[in-house]
């Protein structure tokens, strides 16, 4: 059951961070639109996308671990 946990949690943070992601992007977009300074902006965008790497990532070696355990029952 930890892992079905696990798993859950790491698809709502994939979820959450392509919100994050989406909202930072129109914000760049404003930015532009207004021809103002969207250095900083598109810094924090990279650290968000770079995140959400890390949380597609983690969600995949969870389903991966998943999908053994589920093998190695039926087995």
């Amino acid at each position: 059951m930890a892992l079905a946990n696990d798993i859950q949690m790491a698809e709502r943070h994939v979820l959450q961070a392509e919100r994050h992601i989406k909202r930072q992007r129109a914000r760049i977009a404003a930015l532009k639109h207004r021809r103002l300074p969207r250095g900083k902006a598109a810094n924090f965008l990279q650290l968000l996308e770079d995140a959400q790497s890390m949380h597609l990532q983690h969600l995949s070696r969870l389903l991966e671990q998943a999908s053994r355990e589920k093998t190695e029952a039926g087995t």
